[in-house]
């Protein structure tokens, strides 16, 4: 594990902002481990026809690419839930059954997505496959209407079955489900979030999402910051689970993948800017995909005799990344309370932010201009109608997602092979 320590400190002196940015290495051979995965798939009535076609179209696409070392089962949710294959490793005779399984699927009525969770977490947990990553896919295209239905407790649910070692991914299909659920569900579950707007976009999803998968090479990863006495507050930027300790703040990152480094932002207040350039220690700590513990870091969080530049600008950028996706999550909570101009208020505050920075040259102008470009695509959305803005209100907050998790800087992972 590589650790990258980036610093700015404000005009004043008295707030530093820390960006921590986290390599894993990449394997060490080409072998890559096995995964354990579930696929619940949402076989309501509104999935019925090219959704549910193109979902099995990727289920088999998968099952191309899964070895005799992997372990797969599928389950389909509708009013009720089944588990119409598996969990089994994939040789062939599997695979062959398998593929019978996803041919025999036909839709029904209802969204138990409660139900959906509940079996794909527990379908992982009844084998154990040495050095595999246990990743949920659960695709929908609706909002739950049947069983649980309260997003807080199904959050709670995906956040139970992560501390017993199963992560989640969401993906929403079409402008029916509730983005707003599923980001949260992959939050807590710690995986990713897919917005797809037509069914044809559900097989490379799926290629994506696996190709991040086979590319993990740490897990559990965690962070902690220990401030100096210097220090007499923390705040973590980033949107991570994390908790305070007797003795500082620990962030929980999970899963890192090759090629995608992951950051955490945080500003740290300082009593006197006047004393000492110590802000305190990291400690960083993750296992490898076999179980074992991987090399621990400690770290000193040291302030730089001179002005880093660089640094300060790639801190800027994030800082800005950050408040870009809150501003437009502020703006469409605001816009669905029925008050556009305020929603409107906003996106003009957060884009006056990013203008100063450009106009300043405070970080990289092409990325800030993406950035200007992001907050006009949401200003345009706010101002029209809701069915209007459906479909960039869910594009922008699966970026939003990967922001706020950390995963702004990440590297393409290996392309998806249709």
């Amino acid at each position: 594990m590589k650790v990258e320590l980036l610093t700015d400190v404000s005009g004043n002196h008295s707030d530093v902002y820390l960006l921590i940015r986290l390599h894993a290495d990449p394997a060490v051979d080409t072998t890559r481990n096995p995964v354990n995965l579930a696929l619940v798939i949402d076989r309501s009535s509104s999935m019925r026809g090219p959704r549910l076609t193109q979902a099995l179209l990727a289920a088999n696409a998968l099952v191309d690419r899964l070895g005799p070392r992997d372990r797969i089962s599928v389950v389909t949710f509708d009013a009720g839930v089944e588990v119409v294959f598996g969990p089994a490793t994939m040789n062939q005779d599997e695979k062959r059954k398998l593929r019978k399984a996803l041919a025999d699927i036909r839709t029904g009525v209802g969204t138990n997505l409660a139900a959906g969770i509940r079996y794909g977490a527990d379908t992982l947990r009844t084998g154990f496959v040495r050095n595999a990553v246990s990743r949920v896919i659960l695709l929908t295209d609706g909002q739950p209407s049947i069983g649980v239905t309260d997003p807080d407790r199904l959050a709670a649910m995906v956040e139970k079955q992560h501390a017993r070692g199963v992560s989640f991914t969401t993906m929403g299909v079409g402008q029916g489900f509730d983005d707003e659920l599923l980001a949260e569900l992959a939050r807590r579950g710690k995986g990713g979030f897919y917005y797809l707007a037509a069914a044809a976009d559900i097989p490379a999803a799926f290629g994506r999402e696996l190709s991040g998968v086979f590319a993990i090479t740490a897990a559990q990863t965690e962070l902690k910051l220990i401030p100096s006495a210097a220090i007499s507050s923390v705040e973590l930027i980033h949107r991570l689970p994390s908790r305070p300790l007797e003795d500082g703040l620990l962030v929980e990152l999970g899963e890192i993948a090759a090629q995608a480094p992951r950051q955490v932002l945080f500003k740290l207040t300082r009593n006197d800017p006047g004393v000492g350039d110590r802000c305190g220690t990291l400690a960083v700590g993750f296992k490898r995909p076999d179980g074992s513990a991987g090399d621990g870091h400690v770290v000193g969080i040291e302030l730089p005799a001179g002005a880093n530049v660089d640094a300060a600008r790639e801190v800027t950028l994030e800082r800005l990344r950050l408040a870009v996706a809150t501003a437009v999550d502020v703006a469409w909570a605001r816009r669905a309370s029925g008050n556009r101009d305020h929603a409107l208020a906003a996106m003009d505050e957060i884009k006056e932010i990013v203008d100063d920075a450009h106009a300043k040259d405070q970080a990289d102008r092409a990325a800030l201009e993406e950035l200007l470009a992001n907050i006009a695509e949401a200003e345009e959305a706010v101002a029209k109608s809701a069915h209007e803005q459906a479909s960039v209100r869910r594009s922008m907050r699966e970026r939003s997602h990967s922001t706020l998790m950390g995963q702004s800087t990440i590297a393409p992972l290996p392309k998806w092979e249709e």
